[in-house]
C-alpha cells in the first residue's frame, strides 16, 4: 500500500513539473491580503487586516472579523485546539506616522467565531508592533513584539496557556521565526543572523553567512532550514554549522526569495515546500520548490509560469492533508500534491569535515586547507553572493584521506580578477558538503 501511495505521489509531482498544475480558487478576499497561512488543531487559517480566515475542510473558508477596528492590522494567528486560539496584530493609523502603534492580542474560545481583546502586550512605552505567536504545546507558547525603530525585539514565553507572558530575550529586530518543541528559531536583522534555543529560555545568536537578512526559517525535527539570499541553508547542530542545500536542479536564474511575508516554508515530515523564485527582467518571479529529504536538496514543483497569475504577490504557503495552499494576490489557491512521500534516508549525515581559508580577509590570494575523510571525488568551487560560480579550484578529483592545500588567486575561471566582496568556498566530497565564507579586499 505504501508503494502505491509513493508511486501516485511521484506521478502527481511529474505532472506538476510538466506544467500540468490545476489550481482551485478556495477563497477570494474583499479587502484584506492574508499575511500568513498555517494549519494546526485540524484547521487551516490565516489573518489579514482585521479578519481571521479559516477552514475545517480546506475548500470552504470563513471570513471572520476579529474586531470592528479599521486601524487593526493582524499579523499572526495560532489555533491551540479546535476551540482555543490567538490572533496578534497592531493597532495604528497607516496614514499618520505620529499615531501610536499598539501591539494587541485577541483570544477565541469558540473556534474563531468570536474574539476577545486580552490587553496583554499593550503596556509598551514606545511604538511597538506584534509580529508572531505560536504554541509548541497546549500550555507553552511564544510571541514576538518589536519596536517600530531601534533594535529591541522581545521574545515572550508563556507556560500557563497564555494567562501570563514573560520576556525571555530582548535584542535585534526579527525577520522570521518558527517555534517547535525542542527547537525554537528566529531570523533577525540588526545584526543579520539566527537566534536558536532548545528550551525557550537560553538563546544563542549565530551571524548570517551573508550580509542579507533571513527571509524564511523552518524548525523541522532537529534540523533548521533557512532562506538566506542567495541560498537555502540547513543546520543539524543548533545553528553552529551551516550547509548549502543542493540547488543544482533549480537553474542559474533561481533565487531563494519570492515570498512577501515570513510564511516561506511548510512541511509534513521530511517533505518541505517553499516559496522561492527566479530573477529576470529586473524582477522576482515566485514559484514553488520542494524537498523530500528535509531540505538537503530541492527541485521545482511549480514553475513561476504555472502560478495562478503573474502578479508575483505570494504571501504564504501551507501543506495540509494532500493539498498545497498558497495565499496569492488576495486569494487562497490549492493544488493536489498527494500525501507525504516516505524517505527512509531523510537527511544526509554531516561528518566532521573541515575547510579553512587563510588569510581571511585576504588580498591577492588565500590558502584553502581541507581535511579529506575518504577517497571520494572532491570539488572545491568559489561562488559569489548571487550563487554564481566564480572559479572551480578543484574539479572532481579523487583525493586520499588527510590534509590537502590549494590556492585561490582571487580570479574567475577566465583568469580575470574579481571584484572585492564576500565569496563562498563550497567543498563537495561524495555525499558530503560544507561551505565557508571569505572576504576579498582590494
Amino acid at each position: 500500500m505504501k508503494k502505491i501511495i509513493i508511486i501516485v505521489t511521484l506521478l502527481v509531482a511529474l505532472q506538476l513539473l510538466a506544467g500540468d498544475v490545476n489550481w482551485q480558487n478556495c477563497y477570494t478576499a474583499t479587502v484584506e491580503q492574508l499575511q500568513m497561512l498555517y494549519q494546526s488543531a485540524g484547521v487551516i487559517y490565516g489573518v489579514g487586516y482585521k479578519y481571521f480566515v479559516k477552514s475545517d475542510n480546506g475548500s470552504d473558508f470563513q471570513n471572520i472579523m476579529v474586531a470592528d477596528c479599521d486601524s487593526l492590522h493582524l499579523a499572526s494567528a495560532y489555533m491551540v485546539s479546535s476551540t482555543v486560539g490567538y490572533c496578534g496584530g497592531t493597532i495604528y493609523d497607516v496614514w499618520d506616522p505620529y499615531a501610536p502603534m499598539i501591539p494587541v492580542l485577541y483570544k477565541t474560545t469558540d473556534g474563531g467565531q468570536s474574539w476577545i481583546r486580552t490587553g496583554q502586550f499593550e503596556q509598551q512605552s514606545a511604538q511597538y508592533f506584534f509580529q508572531t505567536i505560536q504554541f509548541v504545546s497546549d500550555s507553552e507558547g511564544y510571541a514576538i513584539v518589536s519596536p517600530a525603530t531601534g533594535f529591541e525585539l522581545t521574545i515572550y514565553r508563556t507556560t500557563n496557556s497564555g494567562q501570563s507572558w514573560t520576556p525571555v530575550y530582548i535584542h535585534g529586530l526579527p525577520s522570521c521565526s518558527d517555534f517547535k518543541a525542542g527547537l525554537m528559531v528566529v531570523g533577525q536583522y540588526g545584526p543579520e543572523g539566527v537566534l536558536v534555543s532548545a528550551n525557550g529560555l537560553s538563546w544563542q545568536f549565530h551571524q548570517a553567512e551573508s550580509n542579507y537578512t533571513p527571509s524564511g526559517i523552518l524548525s523541522n525535527g532537529s534540523r533548521i532550514i533557512l532562506a538566506l539570499f542567495p541560498h537555502l541553508w540547513y543546520s543539524d547542530d543548533l545553528g553552529n554549522e551551516w550547509h548549502i542545500s543542493d540547488q543544482s536542479q533549480l537553474g542559474d536564474d533561481w533565487i531563494s526569495t519570492g515570498c512577501r511575508t515570513h510564511c516561506v516554508f511548510s512541511a509534513q515530515g521530511n517533505n518541505i515546500y517553499a516559496i522561492t523564485g527566479t530573477w529576470y527582467s529586473g524582477m522576482e518571479h515566485p514559484g514553488i520548490v520542494r524537498s523530500l529529504n528535509n531540505g538537503t536538496s530541492w527541485q521545482w514543483i511549480v514553475q513561476p509560469a504555472d502560478m495562478p497569475d503573474q502578479s508575483g504577490q505570494v504571501y504564504g504557503i501551507c501543506y495540509w492533508g494532500e493539498y498545497l495552499y498558497i495565499a496569492h494576490n488576495g486569494h487562497i489557491y490549492r493544488t493536489y500534491v498527494g500525501p507525504p512521500v516516505v524517505n527512509d534516508d531523510p537527511t544526509i549525515p554531516v561528518p566532521d569535515i573541515d575547510i579553512t581559508c587563510y588569510p581571511n580577509p585576504f588580498r591577492g590570494s588565500t590558502n584553502i586547507t581541507i581535511k579529506q575523510i575518504d577517497n571520494s571525488l572532491t570539488t572545491i568551487a568559489v561562488y559569489n553572493l548571487r550563487g554564481q560560480l566564480v572559479q572551480t579550484v578543484v574539479n572532481n578529483q579523487k583525493l586520499s584521506p588527510g590534509e590537502h592545500s590549494f590556492t585561490w588567486d582571487g580570479k574567475n575561471d577566465d583568469g580575470q580578477p574579481v571584484a572585492a566582496g564576500i565569496y563562498f568556498f563550497k567543498m563537495t566530497s561524495g555525499k558530503y558538503s560544507t561551505t565557508r565564507k571569505i572576504v576579498l579586499m582590494k
